[in-house]
C-alpha cells in the first residue's frame, strides 16, 4: 500500500527527528488548527529551531543542458545521461526530478526513482524514473535535461544570497542529516531581523541567514523580487522571534 500524500496531525513522534526515512519526501501533515508541514531531510549541517530553510543548493554541472546518450521512446522510464563535470552519487537525486530543458521533448518533469553512481564526472548513468513519470514525449540524442533534488531533500538554512526557493521553517533543532518535518502555513516563531510590522507581510532576510525580513525592500533586496514569506502576527524585535502566519504553499 502507498504511503498517504497527507498525514492529519499531529503525527506521532513528529517533533523527534529520526536516522531513519519513515515518509516520502514532501508528505503533508495537515494540524486541525491550520499549521501545515512537510516532511524533510536536513542537509550536512545542524539545523537550529525557528529558521526559514532553503532547498538544497543546484549542483554544478547539473543545472541544465545534460545531453542524452541513448533515445528513449514514450512510456520509457530510463533515460541515460551523459554527466558533465561533478559526479553523481548513488541515489543522490532520488525522489527528485529530471526535466527536459531543451530539443526533442523539452518541457517534461518527470520523478526519480533511483540510479546508480558515475564518479567520474563525464560518464554516463540510467536515471530511473517512477512508472507513473514516465516519458510522454520521446527523447533524442539530441535532447538536453537537468537534474534537480527533492525541495525538501537536503535542506539548508536559507542564505542571505538566494540559490533556491524557500521551503519552510524548523518547529525543532534539526541534526545534519536527520528527518523531521518542516512548517509551510499556519502560525509560526520565526527569527526576526530588523523591524517587522504588524499584518504585514515578511520575506527572506538579506543579512541574517535562516531569519525574515519586512517585505518589499529588506538589506538585500533591489528589486522588490523577494519571496514573500507570510504575515506577521505578533511583532518581536530584531534578533527575537515573530510570530508569522506561514504562506509558503502546499
Amino acid at each position: 500500500m502507498a504511503f498517504p500524500q497527507t498525514i492529519q496531525g499531529p503525527y506521532q513522534g513528529w517533533l523527534t527527528p529520526t536516522a531513519i526515512q519513515k515518509c516520502p519526501l514532501g508528505v503533508y501533515m495537515v494540524f486541525p488548527d491550520g499549521r501545515v508541514f512537510r516532511y524533510a531531510k536536513a542537509g550536512a549541517v545542524d539545523l537550529a529551531i525557528g529558521r526559514l530553510m532553503q532547498q538544497a543548493v543546484v549542483t554544478s554541472g547539473h543545472t541544465k543542458d545534460l545531453a542524452v546518450a541513448v533515445a528513449a521512446a514514450i512510456g520509457a522510464t530510463a533515460v541515460t545521461i551523459t554527466n558533465a563535470t561533478t559526479a553523481i552519487t548513488v541515489n543522490m537525486y532520488k525522489e527528485g526530478f529530471l526535466f527536459v530543458n531543451d530539443e526533442a521533448g523539452e518541457g517534461q518533469n518527470c520523478k526519480i526513482k533511483s540510479h546508480p553512481a558515475e564518479s567520474t564526472g563525464t560518464g554516463s548513468c540510467v536515471i530511473t524514473l517512477e512508472d507513473e513519470d514516465a516519458l510522454t514525449v520521446a527523447l533524442t540524442t539530441s535532447s538536453q535535461v537537468g537534474l534537480r533534488k527533492n525541495p525538501f531533500d537536503d535542506v539548508v538554512v536559507n542564505p542571505t544570497t538566494i540559490t533556491g526557493v524557500p521551503v519552510g521553517v524548523t518547529p525543532v533543532a534539526m541534526t545534519a542529516l536527520r528527518y523531521g518535518w518542516l512548517q509551510i502555513a499556519g502560525p509560526a516563531a520565526v527569527l526576526t531581523n530588523g523591524t517587522v510590522v504588524l499584518g504585514k507581510q515578511v520575506s527572506p532576510s538579506g543579512t541574517v541567514a535562516g531569519a525574515v525580513d519586512a517585505r518589499p525592500l529588506n538589506s538585500g533586496d533591489t528589486d522588490g523580487q523577494e519571496p514573500p514569506v507570510g504575515y506577521v502576527m505578533s511583532v518581536a524585535a530584531d534578533t527575537e522571534f515573530s510570530l508569522v502566519y506561514l504562506t509558503l504553499g502546499r
